[in-house]
């Protein structure tokens, strides 16, 4: 007997969490018991198949949730802080940094592990395969879109500068006192279509140009370019100078330079700059910090040049930023 997400969403593991419910429609809204502090989740359904979540609570301990879903989707992920770890039979679990993730979901159970150590933030969707299929039939399209194709799908092409504002932008949306389903859903669409974009543009000059000896990438390679991705990502803010990354790679820090960027698509410099920006678009959230405290925190010697970097990444200012999410 399988869980039960594709038609209550978070519903059975709020209630283990000793949560209240209140249904708005297409909106479930949960709050947890008061010793938790502000804690909450909201689901919205804007069409069956298809379950968007803001999650924002904090727990005394750790939860472990079991899922046996038996409907095929994917769960598309913007973490946003806390410990939470996805375990996958056969696969290696994965401690959830901050960044867009990706489960694809078959039909094989795996486990949520929720810590207690911070206040877990997140975005996510629970995109299953019959919405997707509906929607296509209903517009008479052939799209590379389906649940096989995602198991193809590489990191660097959602975990991008344009799905974590997608999500944040769902996030607003999500939080309004009614939230507008058909926005969630338009929302949903464009996240998927800029995967399914930058899937199509990956690689797409190396299919024909193998001679380039240089950047060619083995699996060895490939696995070193990961855990020195890893090891960026556990400390943006303050990385390791590119000599220690070359060390973990096990090779010069040209080769490093090169390979990191045939694989990801980014320079080590941008990619840093990128995950910052991700992080800084997060921080526009924070009431209490402003464009200054902010360009403080992220480590830059003035709020111009970190509006800089930001329009570079994101396409617009912070101030902009806040004026579009309404902040």
């Amino acid at each position: 007997m399988g869980t039960n997400e594709y038609f209550k969403g978070n519903e059975d593991l709020m209630m283990h969490l000793g949560c209240t419910k209140k249904d708005d429609g297409n909106v479930s809204r949960y709050r947890l018991p008061s010793e938790n502090g502000n804690s909450w989740l909201v689901d919205v359904k804007p069409r069956p198949g298809l379950i968007i979540t803001n999650a924002y609570f904090t727990l005394h301990q750790s939860v472990t949730w079991m899922c046996e879903i038996e409907q095929p989707g994917l769960w598309l992920c913007s973490f946003d802080c806390g410990d939470m770890t996805i375990v996958e039979k056969g696969k290696k679990t994965r401690q959830l940094q901050r960044g867009v993730h990706l489960l694809v979901n078959r039909g094989k159970s795996f486990k949520k592990i929720f810590g207690s150590e911070e206040p877990i933030r997140y975005t996510a969707a629970w995109i299953f395969s019959d919405f997707i299929t509906k929607y296509l039939k209903d517009r008479g399209w052939v799209e590379p879109l389906s649940i096989d194709d995602a198991l193809n799908w590489e990191s660097h092409c959602y975990n991008v500068p344009e799905l974590v504002l997608a999500f944040e932008q769902l996030k607003y949306g999500i939080r309004q006192k009614e939230p507008p389903l058909m926005y969630l859903e338009t929302k949903i669409i464009e996240i998927l279509s800029l995967i399914v974009l930058n899937m199509g543009l990956n690689g797409y000059d190396e299919r024909f140009e193998k001679t380039k000896r240089a950047k060619f990438l083995t699996y060895q390679n490939m696995k070193f370019i990961m855990r020195v991705k890893a090891e960026l990502d556990k400390n943006i803010l303050s990385p390791p100078p590119i000599r220690d990354l070359a060390v973990i790679a096990g090779m010069g820090t040209t080769k490093l330079r090169l390979l990191f960027k045939a694989h990801y698509k980014l320079t080590i410099a941008d990619y840093v700059r990128q995950e910052k920006m991700n992080y800084a678009l997060r921080l526009l959230w924070k009431d209490d910090m402003s464009i200054q405290n902010i360009s403080t925190f992220l480590g830059y010697e003035s709020p111009s040049k970190f509006t800089v970097a930001f329009k570079k990444v994101h396409g617009l200012t912070p101030r902009d930023a806040r004026k579009v999410f309404n902040l």
